[in-house]
């Protein structure tokens, strides 16, 4: 085979047990990946660049404590609406419980910026190509647009957000130096930062309020870095991203996870996300820990800036 599929977060677990599954990964699966079908119907997204912000009056409070979004169902990848028809979907609010964001949050990734993401899913193309980050508003706002493009719960995009990062999507030091856990995490991960980014071989690998991680989110031949570095400096691009590989999975489109893998199961894809495998204890811990976060709500509890 010439590429295995990788994970689009990273598993936390021994090098030696890392080194192991992607043996297990290669010996069971040298037919390679599997074959790509025809990409469904999608629609095209508006000129990547153009920042299309949310419409309607204008709250000052913090979301409804059980949201705005539903989960739609497997087989609704064709009819998703586009960033614009999104961002038409969100309930505005000036809400904003992390300025620190703010930069971030208006930054929009350049038109024909392209994430190629990794060979293992089936209609990948038709997936990554939807990627654009091509919003901008308030940290949660930019929540609801990911959620209503990708067919995904805003709570439990607001939930992992919490677990992953505590909603900051990129917060450094006194000194200049990325916080972990804070927008920035698996130091040292990947060889380091990617290439290009200002932080080296003992850098962080994964980036923005749900810590995508570089070297999973491209075919291992590529030349690119995975999203970065919009993955870092724009908080939309960053849920964007996210929101299209748990889409992805979620459709039943991940199918290098092995047996047991199967369509419609959310939470077995969110623990995939950090696992890079199938309800693995650590996977399935993972996910417990989001459901938690989502139960308990915590940012009805933040003051905005």
């Amino acid at each position: 085979m010439t590429s295995t599929p990788r994970p689009a977060r990273r598993p936390r677990r021994s090098a030696l047990v890392v080194a192991a599954a992607a043996v297990a990964l290669f010996v069971g699966g040298c037919a390679g990946p599997p074959a790509a079908s025809a990409p469904p119907p999608a629609t095209s997204p508006p000129s990547a660049g153009s920042g299309d912000t949310a419409t309607g009056p204008v709250t000052d409070g913090p979301p409804t404590p059980d949201g705005y979004f539903m989960l739609r169902p497997v087989g609704s990848f064709a009819t998703l609406p586009d960033d614009a028809a999104a961002a038409a979907m969100v309930h505005r609010s000036s809400w904003e419980p992390r300025p620190q964001n703010a930069t971030a949050n208006q930054t929009v990734a350049p038109p024909g910026t392209h994430l190629d993401g990794y060979a293992g899913m089936i209609n990948g193309p038709a997936v990554f190509g939807r990627v654009t980050g091509n919003f901008t508003g308030t940290t949660d706002e930019i929540i609801q647009w990911a959620a209503a493009k990708w067919g995904l719960p805003d709570e439990v995009i607001r939930g992992e957000a919490v677990v992953e990062s505590n909603w900051y999507q990129g917060l450094h030091s006194s000194t200049g130096a990325p916080v972990n856990h804070r927008g920035f995490g698996d130091f040292g991960n990947c060889g380091g930062s990617p290439p290009g980014a200002p932080y080296g071989p003992g850098g962080p690998s994964s980036f923005g309020i749900l810590q995508a991680k570089w070297c999973s989110l491209e075919n291992p031949q590529a030349t690119g870095t995975g999203g970065w570095p919009w993955t870092e400096q724009s908080t939309a691009y960053a849920v964007d991203t996210y929101a299209a590989v748990i889409r992805g999975c979620y459709e039943g489109w991940d199918t290098w996870l092995g047996d047991g893998y199967q369509a419609g199961d959310l939470y077995g894809c969110v623990g995939r996300w950090f696992a890079g495998d199938w309800h693995s204890p650590t996977g399935d811990g993972y996910a417990a820990r989001v459901q938690d976060a989502v139960a308990a709500k915590p940012w009805l509890t933040w003051s905005s800036a």
